[in-house]
């Protein structure tokens, strides 16, 4: 009797073990699922879809500085958001620059306001321009460069401006300089335009020697100073960086880095 007694009990519990070791179907098949598609049950990113809005349209209460030159409109991770870009032509200003000089200045301005609570907010702003210009004054946003993207697929904007400033009294490449924000983080290059100054001139940079600080036999003297034209110093402002921010970076810095006079 207690030989059939441990003969059942070891029955019993190797049923127990068999029955919870099995899955329903449809169980089965929901795991498999997750496995090849992780992303499956997850809220897909919503698409952002930036649109370019009027002066009119931007809330009276956010203030910029100058002119408007451009304004975006669009919806991410961080809420409703609102770009703004402006510029404040050229003025005669009776204060000095660095070099005890009097001139014209001119400003450009560029901010990002995300709604929260009842209104906007500043998330982030950039001021920049030319100060006491006895010369021409350049100070501008480049046309069309002005973009807002979504490159690391993160579901959060990237806002990218570039623009030339300049004083001179010559023929003589702009300084240009190129900013991706996305939400607070900044990332940025600054080199020197490339400009058409004689007949026998030929644009000759590409996008693997726009780095001067790679560039091979560069030791910054002052008889290499044509070598800068067209080139960017370094893409340390792009440290930390999702990789596509920066591939993006060097071809917008190529696509508008050619300035004329015309």
């Amino acid at each position: 009797m207690r030989f059939l007694f441990f003969i059942c009990l070891a029955a019993f519990f190797s049923g127990c073990n068999s029955s919870s070791s099995k899955k329903e179907p449809k169980q089965a098949m929901d795991d498999t699922a997750r496995m090849d598609n992780p992303g499956a049950n997850t809220i897909p990113a919503v698409a952002i879809e930036p649109v370019k809005i009027t002066a009119a349209q931007v809330p009276a209460y956010i203030k910029f500085k100058g002119k408007l030159n451009e304004a975006w409109q669009w919806t991410d991770k961080l809420g409703e958001n609102i770009f703004i870009t402006s510029f404040v032509e050229p003025y005669d200003d009776k204060e000095k620059n660095n070099y005890d000089e009097e001139g014209q200045s001119a400003g450009l301005h560029a901010a990002q306001y995300v709604k929260k609570g009842g209104g906007y907010v500043l998330q982030w702003q950039n001021d920049d321009g030319e100060k006491s210009c006895p010369f021409d004054i350049t100070c501008k946003f480049i046309k069309d460069a002005t973009t807002v993207t979504d490159l690391d697929k993160d579901g959060v904007a990237e806002t990218t401006i570039q623009y030339r400033l300049a004083c001179r009294s010559d023929v003589s490449p702009a300084d240009m300089k190129l900013f991706i924000h996305e939400d607070t983080a900044t990332y940025y290059l600054q080199g020197l335009c490339w400009i058409k100054s004689s007949e026998e001139d030929k644009f000759t940079v590409t996008e693997k020697d726009a780095n001067l600080e790679t560039l091979p036999g560069y030791k910054k003297t002052e008889d290499e100073y044509m070598k800068t034209f067209g080139r960017y110093e370094s893409e340390k402002g792009f440290a930390g960086a999702p990789p596509e921010f920066l591939a993006y970076a060097r071809q917008q810095w190529m696509k508008f880095v050619k300035e004329s006079f015309e």
